[in-house]
């Protein structure tokens, strides 16, 4: 039956279990070879269809491709052509953008678009990412509440109290990798009470 605590344990269960099986490709997976926007396309729809949500637009288009470079998030192409360094920067930048503004992006990614920095910075963000996957998928979720280190509890019960929990930690990440980037960049804390 649709919407008992069963079939959303279950759910949740399956979504999990289809986290864990995404995986960012490696830098030593990432084609050597440069290629056209057609084929940079169909490569990431295939490395991120995951990411997708029923009923929304791509991940990735022409278009959207071209603003980054335009923009400067990412290195222009040499001769209408894609080395893997854009592929490192294009799987960032789609991954990352589900939850943060691309100014933020951009401050995360090297300023120095070389194929060491971005190798390095690549290979740290599938390292990361991985970590976070098998943090999130050992939590106990379809549990009424979750216990942290310290004793600190997460109430997930209620309606909605997983995903009210889930969209808080989200608003809370964003917040803290805004209030990071900021320091990073010798700004002020964005955070601060603007009735001051």
């Amino acid at each position: 039956m649709p919407g008992t605590k069963e079939s959303a344990a279950q759910r949740l269960t399956e979504w999990l279990q289809g986290l864990e099986k995404f995986d960012l490709p490696d830098w030593d997976s990432l084609p050597q070879l440069e290629l056209y926007m057609d084929q940079v396309i169909l490569l990431l729809t295939r490395y991120l269809a995951p990411l997708e949500r029923d009923g929304e637009e791509r991940t990735v288009t022409a278009s959207i491709i071209n603003n980054y470079v335009r923009m400067k998030v990412m290195p222009p192409p040499v001769k209408k052509r894609y080395s893997r360094t854009h592929l490192a920067y294009l799987i960032m930048i789609c991954t990352l953008k589900q939850s943060l503004s691309i100014s933020c992006i951009q401050r995360l990614l090297p300023q120095d678009h070389s194929e060491e920095a971005a190798r390095t910075l690549y290979t740290d963000f599938v390292r990361q990412y991985r970590a976070s996957i098998r943090f999130l998928c050992s939590l106990p979720l379809s549990r009424g509440e979750l216990t942290v280190e310290g004793g600190a509890r997460l109430p997930l019960e209620g309606e909605n109290g997983l995903a009210a929990t889930s969209a808080i930690l989200a608003t809370l990440s964003k917040m803290l990798t805004e209030f990071l980037l900021a320091e990073k960049d010798g700004k002020e804390d964005p955070i601060e009470d603007e009735d001051e």
